[in-house]
């Protein structure tokens, strides 16, 4: 269950949703609504009227829902599977639900972020064109884009805002000639991160000129895993968004879970090592996963060249009060 939000939307093997909540949500039954509008969830007929953890129910397939659940008392929220299940689909997930500073809540359905679109299937874009993604940024390299182009709806617009971490390329260099080891990978990865603040901005301050500008559908940001380049992005626009800090981090970690790591070696594997090189898995492990300490060295670079998350999105994507408002009256509530 997460800490950062009270409600858990699962998929049992079966297909039916699980609901599930903590105690201090709900320690009675609640009645529960769903809608595949978020925004009119909280308006429809009840379709259980007094749940307990663990209610299952089962619901039309190619839609996403919006569950609106009502405890007997406290506060109604709306919740949502966090992942969007695609059959070729990459960490595809949604930002909404999390708490901010001012009592709001990210809305659900308004932000996406996602890894790489290269595999989805023909139902996988259909399922897509139901959420209304108007815009992609999409911080792949050109090559990488070539590599594995994108198959998104053409219904997306898509952004190409490129971005290399610091010394990336001389490093996929050390891995393919066998010159490193797993901790040099960890320490690759810290390292990453602190780039994002120090020496990448500029990808992300566009992304955020597209963000403002955004005012029909939803918006989504992706690139190869939709961990790293993607975490430190939707890490930025949470932040933005008025969400604490320890909550950011999580929803960077949910990557250990969303993220098919398994079924992403061979493409790792075929990315980064040359035909008849060496693919050591254990060194390219700290790679494929999203640890905690990684995001948390990127935040502790903003503390220590910024001072605070609010003065870096000031100056370095020029985020001011006005800015911020904006973001926050269209994307909580």
């Amino acid at each position: 269950m997460s800490k950062a939000f009270p409600v858990s939307i699962d998929r049992t093997p079966d297909g039916a949703y699980r609901l599930d909540w903590t105690e201090s949500f709900a320690s009675a039954p609640v009645r529960v609504r769903v809608h595949t509008d978020a925004a009119r969830a909280a308006q429809a007929d009840p379709l259980l009227e007094a749940a307990l953890p663990g209610a299952e129910l089962v619901l039309p397939a190619g839609e996403r829902y919006y569950f609106h659940l009502e405890p007997a008392s406290g506060e109604s929220v709306i919740a949502a599977q966090r992942d969007v299940q695609l059959q070729g689909g990459t960490n595809f997930r949604d930002l909404g639900g999390y708490p901010t500073a001012d009592g709001r809540r990210v809305r659900w359905g308004q932000l996406y972020r996602s890894g790489h679109s290269s595999a989805l299937t023909d139902p996988d874009r259909q399922q897509l064109e139901t959420l209304d993604i108007r815009l992609c940024c999409d911080f792949r390299r050109d090559e990488e884009r070539a590599m594995e182009p994108n198959g998104l709806p053409a219904s997306i617009t898509i952004a190409g805002l490129s971005l290399t971490p610091g010394s990336a390329i001389s490093f996929y260099q050390r891995i393919a000639s066998g010159d490193a080891r797993p901790q040099d990978m960890v320490d690759f990865m810290v390292a990453i991160n602190r780039d994002f603040v120090s020496n990448n901005t500029e990808p992300f301050r566009r992304m955020f000129e597209y963000l403002l500008e955004h005012e029909e559908g939803a918006f989504m940001i992706n690139c190869a895993a939709g961990k790293d380049r993607t975490g430190f992005g939707a890490a930025m626009i949470l932040s933005a968004l008025g969400v604490d800090e320890e909550t950011v981090v999580e929803d960077y970690a949910l990557s250990m879970r969303y993220f098919p790591i398994q079924r992403e070696l061979e493409r790792v594997r075929h990315k980064y090592v040359p035909p008849g090189g060496r693919f050591d898995v254990e060194l390219m492990m700290p790679m494929m996963e999203a640890r905690a300490p990684y995001i948390r060295a990127a935040l502790d670079e903003i503390r220590v060249r910024h001072g605070s998350r609010e003065a870096f999105l000031q100056s370095a994507f020029g985020l001011g009060e006005r800015e911020l408002q904006i973001l926050r009256d269209r994307l909580t509530a």
